[in-house]
């Protein structure tokens, strides 16, 4: 074969394109900027969450570390980011002095605001603290209210008769007086001066909801064959008649024992409920008084809660202890200790020793 024909056979060598340096450079550059704005904004001191109240709550507990510090302001919508939040305070070596306690916090808050406001402790000038006692009427809540000064007796009364508030278990409260009776959760809140009562009724709402959700009080509900609203009813009867910690199960396990048998509960609290005003003493007329709040003249439950029960209640409620008592009577009266007996001649022997002893004294 001759070189001739040799080259002729040869394949063609196809040249390589050559990339475009600008293309390169405009690719880095977009990397680069890319990466700038992600850092810029990751360090931006706007440390705004998904809240839209202008005034939040925030329990901070003792020993609470940078972390979990971090994790209860996302959780509560203040930060949009915890891990933010944290590499922040790492970076700019805060966190140390950080301290305890129950703040107040808006929904426009910047990195610098919240380390000044947790390092200091304090709450906002501004800020009105408001504590609504467990086991109060809603009418003794709107006074509380009214005593602030956010809101009159009348506005806190409205905002409390009202189903304008976005949690689910409101639609399954029946209708009847005093709608949101039991339902506002007894605690001491902290509100800007700007707020009304509907905002004071909604943070309450919010606090229940939260606490049923911690502690599973519908699911536990739903076991016992019962709804929340009976749990809620349960709960301040439960409120209203112990003094004596330890006693909230058994309580709880005399009224479910008594709704299971048919027999009417006959609680002194709820008499007083029915009066409408508050007595040191339940006399046998007013046992009578028809009010389907009055235990004595209705079978079964009130019609609705007697008053705010705590989280204490709301669980013994769901959670009654094992017995068969039906009866129960004031054993001592300076700590409330009751005497608890499923036999109706042991009651009332009890009931005559604590007569006898009160007459004494």
């Amino acid at each position: 074969m001759s070189e001739t024909e040799r080259r002729r056979r040869r394949k063609p060598v196809k040249r390589k394109k050559k990339r475009s340096p600008i293309l390169f450079v405009i690719v880095i550059i977009l990397l680069i900027m890319a990466c700038l704005l992600f850092i810029g904004r990751f360090m931006s001191e706007d440390m705004r969450g998904n809240t839209s109240d202008p005034a939040v709550n925030v329990d901070i507990p003792s020993g609470s570390t940078v972390s979990e510090i971090a994790d209860i302001l996302e959780d509560n919508g203040i930060v949009d980011s915890a891990l933010r939040f944290r590499i922040l305070c790492k970076i700019k070596d805060k966190g140390s002095e950080f301290k305890s306690g129950t703040y107040m916090f808006s929904d426009s808050e910047t990195f610098d605001s919240l380390v000044e406001k947790l390092n200091t402790g304090a709450m906002d000038g501004n800020a009105i603290a408001i504590t609504f006692k467990e086991g109060l009427w809603l009418t003794e809540m709107a006074q509380t209210a009214a005593e602030s000064g956010i809101c009159t007796y009348d506005e806190f009364m409205a905002a409390a008769n009202s189903r304008n508030y976005d949690y689910d278990f409101i639609k399954d409260i029946p209708d009847r007086d005093n709608v949101l009776e039991g339902y506002l959760y007894p605690e001491t809140y902290y509100f800007d001066r700007s707020s009304t009562a509907e905002t004071i009724v909604d943070k309450m709402l919010s606090q229940f909801e939260k606490v049923i959700k911690e502690n599973n009080i519908e699911e536990k509900a739903k076991k016992l064959g019962i709804t929340l609203d009976d749990a809620v009813i349960i709960a301040s009867l439960i409120e209203a008649e112990v003094k004596y910690e330890p006693e909230r199960g058994l309580v709880s396990s005399v009224i479910h024992n008594r709704l299971d048998q048919n027999i009417k509960l006959q609680i002194d609290a709820s008499v007083i409920y029915s009066l409408g005003k508050r007595v040191n003493r339940v006399f046998y007329s007013d046992l009578e008084t028809a009010d389907p709040h009055n235990t004595y003249y209705v079978d079964g439950l009130p019609s609705g809660p007697i008053g705010a029960p705590r989280a204490a209640s709301l669980a013994a409620a769901v959670e009654p202890e094992n017995t068969d008592y039906l009866y129960y009577v004031v054993e001592d009266p300076e700590s409330g200790k009751h005497h608890f007996t499923g036999d109706y001649e042991d009651f009332q022997k009890a009931s005559a020793d604590y007569k006898k002893k009160i007459n004494q004294e």
